[in-house]
């Protein structure tokens, strides 16, 4: 059937024939298919088990070494026949034609691990329908503030913190609380905010609906978070719980229980606990601060930060924790359901990963056209020409300490590469060199924009740190939120670039061999 269609287009389309276009489309479509089935298998959940399938690094090594040996034999049929070195193509622009085709066949083949995320995603988001999902995570969520739930964290105490006087006014500070919350903590003035903020004193209480609690009872205790479920639904799923505990709306409590426990038995996973003796031990209306600790594993997983003690633990914090010998498997069962969560909530295809694909596969294509419209020779001096630049470049910067210098030279060596290029291509002399500079300058023409981005981008961090108070460069910040814009918009460019720089490459004389 290939042969045939081999023929065919021999006769009628003999680019699509040179590329074998047709039958590596099919092997990469092939290779897709097989790793979303792969991709689907990997996603496999076993609710009861601690630990999933895992295949996904295997698959992704076993995939790299096939795609280079279908690369190596792909070259191999494709170079047989080079058109270029018998004669020129009748279009102007065959030769863009012939890298997109590249572009495409190294597309199809580098992204294999696209589908087998898809499949992977797809098999876990279909155990359950986003609604079920949701219940049952909120099932989990809420149940986990009966459990081992972490506690939330008390009010500021003012007056012990030096932030109002003993009647109550405003103290002056020298020094801004909110400085403390920047990711960068470079200036003076920052540090001390950082410094005073970590020794406030926080209250040993909260007041819920006008009753005061203690800050280890139970009605401070977190939910999980679950992503199905959103940061405002999750704050009423807690407030909840809290009415119910302040109100001892026991029913509800036990309700809450009994679901929770349905799904502990529906996936076989391992409890000491029935509804009754889970409330029993926990429920201490109307203070909620003296119960049980449940342990949220099985001891013979996790054995590290488990204690057996069977008095209440009565007002302790997170770190002096002592658990019961009451037990539940609920950290399989948030981490099972925390995998359904996010195949519902993450999407599909995530347009930074596929970007990078994509600049992946313009490289691997740009290799490949190199090679094939200049020759083996010019070809390696370039790669160890561009290593050597590198190394020196780099030995220079190290020397110099100036960290923007390696950019710079690198940048001024592409336009040089590109001017000397262009000069011997107009004067039409000394072919060789321009062969060398031919695959200089398609390997490195797409980094000049990223490369005078940054720089630029650079130069007004720079120019931030001149100040010595929490100043933020809207150009900096603009340059920072764009970046990824930048990538796409280079991308489109460099494509352009070399579709009219193909017109340039085919009528170039020295493209063909003497």
């Amino acid at each position: 059937m290939f042969k045939d269609i081999q023929k065919k287009l021999l006769l009628k389309y003999p680019l699509l024939w040179n590329t074998k276009f047709v039958p590596m489309v099919a092997i990469g479509l092939l290779l897709h298919l097989i790793f979303f089935g792969l991709g689907y298998l990997d996603g496999t959940i076993d609710f009861s088990n601690r630990n999933n399938l895992d295949i996904e690094v295997t698959c992704i090594l076993f995939g790299v070494l096939l795609v280079i040996i279908i690369i190596i034999l792909w070259l191999i049929n494709y170079f047989k026949n080079n058109s270029l070195k018998s004669f020129y193509s009748k279009s102007k622009y065959s030769l863009f034609y012939e890298w997109l085709q590249i572009f495409v066949v190294s597309a199809l083949l580098i992204t294999f691990y696209i589908p087998f995320s898809v499949g992977k995603q797809l098999h876990q988001k279909n155990y359950y329908s986003l609604e079920e999902t949701t219940n049952r995570c909120k099932t989990i969520a809420t149940a986990d503030m009966f459990i081992d739930g972490s506690f939330g964290e008390t009010q500021i105490d003012s007056l012990a913190s030096g932030l109002i006087d003993s009647l109550g006014n405003k103290v002056t500070l020298n020094y801004n609380p909110e400085d403390a919350n920047t990711a960068a903590y470079s200036t003076e003035q920052e540090s001390l905010a950082v410094e005073a903020v970590s020794g406030y004193t926080y209250k040993n209480h909260i007041i819920f609906n006008g009753k005061k609690y203690n800050q280890f009872s139970l009605v401070n205790r977190n939910t999980f978070e679950f992503t199905v479920i959103s940061r405002e639904q999750d704050s009423l799923n807690k407030i909840q719980i809290q009415n119910w505990l302040h109100q001892d709306n026991q029913a509800e409590v036990k309700k809450l229980m009994d679901n929770y426990l349905s799904l502990i038995r529906e996936h076989d996973l391992a409890t000491n606990l029935n509804m009754d003796k889970w409330f029993e031990i926990v429920y201490k209306a109307p203070e909620f601060d003296e119960f049980l600790y449940i342990q949220p594993y099985l001891k013979q997983y996790e054995t590290d930060n488990s204690y057996n003690n069977y008095d209440y633990a009565t007002k302790i914090g997170n770190g002096e924790r002592k658990y019961s010998k009451y037990f539940v498997q609920q950290d399989v069962l948030k981490d099972k359901y925390d995998m359904v969560s996010e195949a519902h909530t993450d999407s599909f295809f995530k347009i930074e990963i596929i970007l990078g694909f994509l600049y992946g596969a313009f490289g691997l294509s740009i290799l490949i056209f190199s090679f094939r419209v200049t020759t083996g020779k010019s070809w390696l001096i370039a790669v160890v020409t561009t290593g050597v630049i590198n190394i020196v470049y780099g030995i220079l910067t190290a020397i110099t300490g100036v960290g923007d210098m390696y950019a710079y030279l690198i940048l001024f060596t592409i336009l040089g590469i590109m001017f000397y290029f262009f000069l011997i291509y107009f004067n039409k002399k000394n072919l060789q060199l321009s062969r060398i500079a031919l695959n200089l300058f398609l390997w490195s023409f797409i980094g000049i924009i990223p490369l005078i981005y940054f720089l630029i981008q650079e130069h007004y961090l720079r120019g931030e740190h001149r100040y010595n108070y929490n100043y933020t460069s809207p150009e900096y910040e603009w340059m920072k939120d764009h970046v990824f814009h930048m990538f796409c918009l280079n991308f489109i460019l460099s494509i352009l670039t070399l579709f009219f720089l193909s017109k340039v490459i085919r009528t170039w004389k020295g493209i063909s061999e003497d």
